[in-house]
Formats: structure tokens, C-alpha cells, sequence
């Protein structure tokens, strides 16, 4: 997977000077600015672990969560309080659309904006993409009305896009790059998940968060059924 912990990933960058920076502050005539984000797929106390790292090097990340997962309950009392203390933290929350769910996705958008800000209270001004298909990959610059995280300003216009998915880094390992050697502008999203578990490959981190989630599922059964012991 990776030879180093996220801590130290982003501390090079720090030694580098780099600044990390929300989307809307991405000035396309400035160097050395890092635009973190992260699609939070299947666990949200991973999120918040990672968002704690970020805070305690001064460094700022937007997360995007998904309202509609097999995976976690997005406004369960819990993580609500998880995502309000990611919030608290100096990092931005937003909603990671998965564009499958929905025949009109520009209504699905809509009816999940409206949700995302009845519970979060946060102006959604940019968004990710589950899974991007072909279709929204030609185009990402007039899908929506809303900016994406794919559009050509945040991966291409003097700045680089990197990747962490599926437990590798999909173009290239960043602080391997030419543009990182030089101070270049860099999106680079990662996923909680396979770096904080402390798991050392892709099964293992798989298998720690659904262990994790069933012992979950376990306490709220007997939290609920007092006639069962677990």
C-alpha cells in the first residue's frame, strides 16, 4: 500500500511549504497550495481520526460524505456529532454524490443539498463524485450547476490531481511527482480507510473496518433487545 504514515505524507508537504487550501481558495496564479479532500466511503470514526491528524499540524481538508450508504447512517446522533466535531476541527464537510441512485441527477442533487443543509447547516458550494462514470468524466465542467471536485480547474489548470483509490496511488505516488518537486499546485484525495485502520494491505484494513462495524451492530441489538446477551 503506502511506505509512510499519513502524518508524515502530509508533514513532507509542510516541509515543502505548502499550504493547504479550501477549493474556493485555489488561486491558479499562486504555487505551493494543497487542496486535501476526502471521500468518506464506509466509515465516518475513520474521518474523524484523520480530521484530528490535519488539526494538529494546522492543516485544513474538505470531507465528503455520502447520504445515502449501505455503509453508515450519515444523520445518526453520532455522526452527526462526529461530523460537527470534524467541522469544529477547521475542515469543511460537502456531500460525495453517487449519481447511480438517481434517474434525474440533478434532482437527486437537489433533494440531497437541501438534506445535507437541514441537518449540517453548511453552504454546499462544491461537491465529489461516487464512482465518476465516463459520461460525467467527458464533461465534469457542465454536469451540474454546482462545482465538482473533477472539474479541469481543480486537476488540471496549474495544478496536478492524485489519488489514493483503492489502496494505491492511482497516478503516481505525490511526493514522487515533478510537480511536487517543484511546488506545483496539488489536488490529492485519500480515503480514511486505508490509512486508519493501522492495517498494512487492502484486505486487512477491509476486514478491521467490518469487524468494527459488526461489534457496532452488536451493542446497538443489545442496547435495544434486552432479552438478547449478544
Amino acid at each position: 500500500m503506502f511506505k509512510y504514515s499519513y502524518k508524515k505524507l502530509l508533514s513532507a508537504f509542510l516541509e515543502k511549504n505548502y499550504k493547504s487550501i479550501f477549493f474556493n481558495e485555489l488561486d491558479i496564479n499562486k504555487d505551493n497550495q494543497l487542496i486535501l479532500r476526502h471521500d468518506i466511503d464506509f466509515d465516518i470514526d475513520l474521518a474523524l481520526q484523520m480530521a484530528k491528524i490535519e488539526n494538529s499540524i494546522n492543516m485544513k481538508s474538505t470531507y465528503f460524505f455520502l447520504l445515502r450508504s449501505e455503509s453508515y447512517n450519515l444523520i445518526s446522533e453520532e455522526n452527526i456529532e462526529h461530523l460537527s466535531k470534524i467541522k469544529e476541527l477547521g475542515h469543511k464537510l460537502s456531500i460525495h454524490f453517487d449519481l447511480m441512485l438517481y434517474e434525474d441527477v440533478n434532482f437527486g442533487l437537489n433533494q440531497e443539498i437541501k438534506l445535507f443543509q437541514s441537518y449540517f447547516e453548511d453552504e454546499i458550494d462544491i461537491i465529489s463524485i461516487h464512482r465518476p462514470n465516463e459520461d460525467f468524466l467527458k464533461n465534469p465542467e457542465n454536469f451540474f450547476t454546482i462545482h465538482n471536485s473533477y472539474e479541469k480547474r481543480f486537476t488540471k489548470d496549474n495544478i496536478s490531481y492524485y489519488a489514493d483509490s483503492r489502496g494505491s496511488f492511482r497516478f503516481g505516488d505525490p511526493l514522487d511527482s515533478d510537480c511536487f518537486k517543484e511546488n506545483k499546485n496539488i489536488q490529492l484525495l485519500t480515503h480514511p480507510i486505508w490509512w486508519m485502520t493501522g492495517e498494512k494491505n487492502i484486505s486487512s484494513c477491509v476486514d478491521k473496518v467490518i469487524s468494527n462495524k459488526e461489534d457496532e451492530l452488536r451493542n446497538y441489538f443489545k442496547k435495544n433487545i434486552t432479552t438478547f446477551k449478544g
